[in-house]
């Protein structure tokens, strides 16, 4: 059953308000911290930044091969590791290295996923004393995120403390090991250039730690962590899955005929093979172009290539994902990861990182092959699948101010109904089962025109959820919604209002959790809105729907968050995230069920009093929806 929260209603819309231009100048450019002020955060905390060098080399590299197995390979050798901070450094070969002297110390990494698996390794490989630990470790470059500048060192450095550091020596560096890195440690600007690293993370920290949350530090450290921990893995459906998926590709590139010359996605081979048999090629071969599957339509029957193309493309997508999780594997039978917190700019949301995106599994199978269910529960364990329910359109309606939808949801009618009836004039009892076609309408209505979508793109959303509408239905539904909701279609007004009177300057927009979301060099002209969301990026085309979209999704994130942070403050295991979803692991025989996961999600913040928050969580062995 799915739990509800839903606190006496109340829509503080004052704290909804756009903040506007800011005559705080200094967001726009790198903040000045004052000798007095840092000195002042020197004396309360002993902080290091940390870095390290490692070998590395085509086919080698932590892309290819994901963290945990570069450190574990047997190329692996770091052959530097540099401290830097106010109370001094040290910068020269991880054996040479005084660790007890950083102990206790806060180390701050731009990027501590991959220096804490080489730090790591250090001890394994009983280079650096086992008892070593840092009092606390922060990641920089999730700092930066947070403050909407670039995740990379170089952007981060020029854009919060007006430094660019110079890159060009690491290219000395590619493929060096340590017989070779003896030599470069006596051109300076190597060692330079390895100290220099670890001091504007310091330096990151010093100027900017003091505006990151606690509660987004700990999220930023437990995303590393589940990295870390890893997924286990079912190895025998993966390599079932592998065979499966091989010959399915090898079956469809036979189909060419092409087979055996060119690659089976090469545009040249397909256009040749079309204006053989005098036909136009294809525009694209891109799954979600509507243009392509129009082609299919009206030529499939003469040139099945197109298809053979995309049947091959599926499967080889899925294989390579499968072989990446089998190669991946530890010897315990874990899948180690890495997801970047703060990996979507201004919203705040993870996103995938190192070649394998854990959030971005298909949702549905491939000739039997579902690599989710492939992610297993430990022995002796099981999984708890917990997500919000229908998150965005509740946070849309509670920010909009449309308490008519937020009292029907509150007092638990499904969302889809509840839109039918506050805006199609559904007056039954139960649309699903009365109408389901209906019922299929307001759903695609509430996903997909909240943000200003036209007719043709509502079409082909509701054609993904299996809903054939003509062109003009889809015109007239889109026409509707908008007569229907206006407290939608006035927020959206309001929003583009707002951007524009920030023309050439930054425009904030503090969300309910507080949050800050700065728009950079807002341009505004007839035609349309430009700014930026990440610091000292290119600008991108904004309006109202779109702003909203990106406000809306941000708030749901932070209310999310929280969730996952209650969780995670209860003393359950948290595997992994995927948008709105949590996935824990548990002992068998723990006293965790899926409805206290669910309980502990779905709770109102007290940021937004009157937002009704819903959960459903079930119970499996494998990582199944």
């Amino acid at each position: 059953m799915p739990c509800l929260s839903t606190p006496q209603m109340e829509l503080p819309t004052s704290d909804l308000m756009p903040l506007g231009s800011s005559p705080r100048k200094e967001m726009n450019q790198p903040v000045q911290t004052s000798g007095r002020s840092m000195e002042k955060r020197i004396q309360q905390s002993k902080v290091f930044g940390f870095d390290t060098e490692t070998y590395y080399a085509k086919g080698y590299d932590v892309r290819t091969l994901g963290v945990d197995h570069y450190v574990t390979d047997k190329r692996f050798d770091c052959y530097l590791v540099s401290f830097w901070g106010p109370h001094g450094h040290y910068v020269g070969h991880p054996k040479d290295c005084p660790w007890e002297a950083f102990m206790e110390s806060v180390w701050l990494s731009h990027n501590s996923r991959f220096d804490r698996a080489v730090f790591h390794r250090l001890q394994e490989l009983g280079i650096v004393p086992p008892e070593i630990a840092p009092a606390e470790w922060h990641d920089t470059a999730a700092l930066s995120t947070y403050l909407q500048a670039p995740r990379n060192l170089q952007g981060a450095a020029r854009e919060l403390i007006g430094k660019e550091p110079d890159k060009s020596v690491r290219d000395l560096m590619k493929g060096v090991n340590w017989i070779e890195a003896k030599l470069l440690l006596e051109d300076e600007r190597v060692t330079t250039y390895a100290l220099e690293d670890a001091k504007l993370a310091c330096e990151l920290w010093l100027a900017h730690g003091d505006k990151w949350p606690v509660k987004e530090r700990i999220l930023s450290r437990i995303t590393v962590e589940q990295g870390e921990y890893g997924i286990q893995l079912d190895q025998q459906r993966i390599n079932e899955g592998i065979q499966i998926l091989k010959t399915h590709a090898e079956t469809a590139y036979k189909q060419l005929p092409w087979y055996g010359k060119e690659k089976p996605t090469s545009i040249k081979a397909l256009a040749a093979a079309c204006r053989r048999i005098k036909l136009p090629p294809p525009p694209s071969t891109a799954e979600d172009d509507p243009a392509c599957d129009e082609w299919v339509e009206r030529f499939g029957q003469q040139a099945p290539w197109l298809q053979a193309i995309r049947n091959w493309r599926k499967a080889n997508r899925m294989l390579k994902v499968l072989e990446t999780m089998r190669d991946r594997c530890r010897p315990d039978g874990s899948l180690p990861f890495s997801l970047k917190y703060f990996g979507a700019i201004a919203t705040g949301r993870w996103s995938g990182d190192a070649g394998l995106n854990v959030q971005n599994f298909n949702r549905d199978s491939l000739h039997g092959v579902d690599p989710r269910r492939c992610l297993v529960a430990r022995t002796r364990h099981k999984l708890i699948i917990a997500d919000l329910s229908q998150i965005e359109p509740r946070v849309l309606a509670w920010m909009s101010g449309d308490h008519a939808l937020l009292e029907k949801i509150s007092n638990g009618l499904p969302i889809y109904q509840a839109h039918a009836e506050t805006s199609m004039g559904f007056t039954g009892k139960n649309l699903k089962k009365e109408d389901p076609r209906r019922y299929l309408l307001a759903k695609c209505r509430v996903i997909g025109l909240g943000y200003g979508a036209g007719a043709k793109t509502f079409q082909n959303l509701a054609k993904n959820y299996g809903l054939e509408i003509a062109y003009t239905e889809a015109k007239a539904t889109v026409d509707d919604f908008r007569r229907a909701n206006p407290h939608i279609t006035h927020f959206w007004q309001t929003m583009e209002r707002a951007i524009r009177a920030c023309h050439g300057d930054t425009f904030f927009m503090r969300l309910p959790s507080r949050r800050v979301i700065r728009y950079f060099e807002v341009q505004a002209y007839e035609g349309g809105i430009t700014a930026s969301t990440e610091r000292g990026a290119r600008r991108f085309q904004w309006y109202g729907g779109k702003l909203t979209e990106n406000i809306v999704q941000a708030t749901a994130r932070d209310v999310f968050a929280e969730g996952v942070l209650r969780i995670h403050e209860a003393g359950i295991r948290i595997l992994w995230t995927v948008h709105d979803e949590v996935i824990c692991e548990v002992p068998e025989n723990s006293d965790v069920t899926p409805d206290l996961v669910a309980a502990l999600l779905a709770q109102t913040p007290e940021w937004m009093p009157g937002l009704p928050v819903a959960a459903e969580a079930s119970q499996s062995q494998t990582y199944c929806k």
